[in-house]
């Protein structure tokens, strides 16, 4: 048979014949598969393969009871089957021939297992460090929700301070008084005048001079306003929130969380359910 016409038989889809042609055409082709397979070369087997072949049949074999070796071990009182040396009543021994482990490479004795060891240190390591990392992306987290709470506290006691200041002066307008008890319970105002004459002795400039002062809403002078803000630190805005807080409470019976203006303690005592944020929202408490 040619090349070709092999080519072409190989090429034809197995399945039911359609007619005696056909059929003749799967025939070759099976009856060629078959060839295929039988004369197919095999690879050639290696020196080792081959030696570990015949090692590993020579090692599965009993050793012959015709060996000058059996012979004298027999005559010493062995059988087959038995263990060497008396065996006492606790003591297993093996019936069967230790393994021979051959040795195929350069390596020193012992240098597989310091391979092993080696390989298991690496990954040792790498699993080490893969827990510091993990330890050390908690803990990042952590200190980044600590911030992000610390942060939101602050901004809330700032609101907190301000709409304090704002009803404390509204309150304090009510009942005509014209200056707080403490300078920085009102919100204060930078006012800035200009000066027509420079003084003698000094050298006018171009530009007219000007100077800064504070004064209240009711055109009274203030001191400079504390303007706080939540880049202050924490406890000193609690503790202004406190001292603003408490004055209202105490001196117009007014809660900045409840919104409403008391007719006295009693009634506050009643209604209110704290002088706290925590009591009134069960948010941070901002003592």
């Amino acid at each position: 048979m040619s090349a070709d016409f092999l080519q072409g038989i190989s090429d034809q889809p197995v399945g039911i014949a359609k007619s005696r042609a056909h059929k003749r055409q799967l025939q070759i082709h099976s009856r060629f598969e078959e060839s295929r397979e039988t004369f197919k070369p095999k690879r050639p087997i290696s020196h080792a393969e081959r030696e570990k072949e015949r090692r590993d049949e020579a090692l599965a074999k009993p050793i012959s009871q015709e060996s000058k070796g059996f012979e004298l071990m027999a005559k010493m009182g062995f059988k087959p089957g038995m263990t060497l040396g008396k065996q006492r009543e606790d003591e297993i021994r093996i019936t069967e021939p230790i393994t021979v482990d051959i040795k195929g490479n350069r390596k020193g004795l012992g240098h597989e297992v310091e391979e092993v060891q080696e390989s298991n240190d690496r990954v040792e390591a790498v699993m080490q460090k893969m827990k510091e990392q993990a330890a050390k992306h908690e803990e990042l987290i952590d200190d980044y929700s600590k911030r992000r709470k610390m942060d939101n506290n602050a901004k809330q006691l700032v609101k907190d301070i301000r709409a304090c200041r704002k009803v404390r002066e509204e309150l304090d307008h009510r009942i005509k008084k014209n200056v707080p008890t403490v300078d920085w319970f009102w919100r204060s105002y930078k006012v800035v005048q200009e000066e027509t004459e420079a003084p003698k002795g000094y050298y006018r400039s171009r530009e007219t001079e000007k100077e800064e002062e504070y004064k209240y809403s009711n055109g009274l002078k203030a001191p400079v306003d504390p303007n706080y803000d939540a880049s202050m630190p924490a406890d000193e805005l609690e503790d202004a929130l406190s001292k603003i807080n408490t004055y209202l409470r105490d001196g117009h019976f007014y809660c900045i969380w409840c919104g409403a203006n008391y007719c006295s303690p009693e009634d506050m005592a009643d209604h209110c359910p704290g002088s706290t944020r925590r009591a009134h929202h069960g948010d941070d408490d901002h003592e």
